[in-house]
């Protein structure tokens, strides 16, 4: 799909069904995408442990800052390239991607330096316990390595989704979370990797995925493409586009940081059921980020509307999309609280038979899906 500069649908077609038209494949593909913690949770919980899972949950909240900060860059970045583009400035739009793509490989390079060689000394502040801590090195080894590749990666899809080219965000988004899930079956259940060989499916599968999004922008006829004299730091460019995903940023870290704080709290008042409780808590992270995802979808499309209509001066049209959004993301939320405060086990069922780390992970979930509406 190829946009066109003059009087694109986004700022013609009625706000409602084209809002829907947006949402849906975002939607479907970040569902798809989020399949990723989701069956790397089920295929450890089941082949590995719950001891697995505990440490895969712990190295969880690290992951987490390290998503923030790339969604913060590509969020921050696609806000802007769309009000460009919505205002037919092309050539700046172009600048604002390869100086976003230059930050994102710099600061991704420094992620993974800082994460790698200092990962044994991450987990003994977060005081893990022992028996949890080598199946979180070995989960997190592998993931962080490609920092470099998954911030690149994560700015060339938000580039295209910037573009209003949600159908290939959504191909390149499931291709991902498939190639993930073969990989899964492949090196847990036959190769028989552990939980290393689940961190290995996820690091392949970003990566396959990284070669899948530059191919696109490489060779699609499309209005962003790569430029390597742009390849370079611009300071007013990143100021802007931080200042615009600081949002995204702080909703993932908050995430992140409540995971940590929670895994801590339980290492020192729970003791002996720690283990059980973070492996408890780590299973319904993952059914509570899946659940999630169609709001950040709608968050997201939102984004992408307004950015391009704000651009083009047309007014009316972002207020009545904020509407729109806020009631679908209302309505969606209150069904999901109902399901998980009254049937949890049903969803949980699908990670263990363990029936005690079930019944905690439900306790949990009661607690946690109170105030998901909010």
């Amino acid at each position: 799909m190829i946009i066109n500069n003059q009087n694109p649908p986004i700022l013609t077609a009625p706000v409602t069904p084209l809002f829907i038209r947006m949402a849906l494949p975002i939607i479907f593909g970040l569902l798809i995408n989020g399949l990723f913690n989701f069956v790397d949770a089920i295929f450890i919980s089941r082949a590995v442990g719950t001891d697995a899972i505990g440490g895969v949950s712990a190295a969880f909240p690290i992951q987490m800052i390290m998503i923030s900060m790339s969604a913060m860059l590509g969020s921050g970045m696609a806000s802007i390239i769309s009000r460009r583009l919505g205002a037919g400035k092309d050539e700046e739009a172009n600048k604002i991607f390869n100086s976003s793509l230059a930050l994102a490989a710099l600061l991704g390079l420094l992620f993974s330096i800082i994460i790698v060689f200092f990962r044994v000394e991450i987990f003994n502040l977060m005081r893990l316990p022992s028996a949890l801590t080598p199946y979180a090195l070995d989960y997190l080894t592998p993931i962080a390595a490609i920092g470099l590749i998954s911030f690149c990666h994560g700015t060339m899809s938000d580039t295209l989704r910037a573009q209003g080219l949600n159908g290939l965000v959504f191909k390149l988004m499931a291709s991902m979370a498939l190639l993930n899930i073969a990989l899964d079956a492949l090196f847990l259940l036959v190769f028989e990797w552990g939980v290393s060989g689940a961190a290995w499916a996820t690091s392949l599968s970003i990566t396959m995925a990284f070669f899948y999004a530059a191919y696109l922008i490489k060779n699609g006829q499309h209005r962003i493409a790569f430029n390597i004299k742009g390849f370079r730091l611009i300071p007013k460019i990143h100021t802007e586009a931080v200042a615009l995903g600081i949002p995204v940023f702080l909703s993932y870290t908050g995430f992140a940081m409540m995971l940590l704080m929670v895994n801590i709290a339980l290492v020192s008042v729970a003791d002996s059921e720690a283990q059980l409780l973070i492996s408890a808590h780590g299973i319904l992270n993952r059914v509570f980020m899946l659940i999630f995802l169609p709001v950040l979808g709608l968050m997201i499309a939102f984004q992408t509307f307004a950015g391009f209509n704000y651009g083009a001066q047309k007014h009316q049209r972002v207020i009545k999309v904020l509407k729109v959004a806020l009631i679908a993301s209302a309505a969606y939320s209150a069904l999901w609280s109902v399901i998980m405060i009254g049937y949890p086990e049903y969803i949980l069922q699908a990670f263990s038979n363990d029936t005690y780390l079930i019944q905690a992970a439900a306790e949990i979930s009661r607690i946690v899906f109170l105030a998901f509406i909010t």
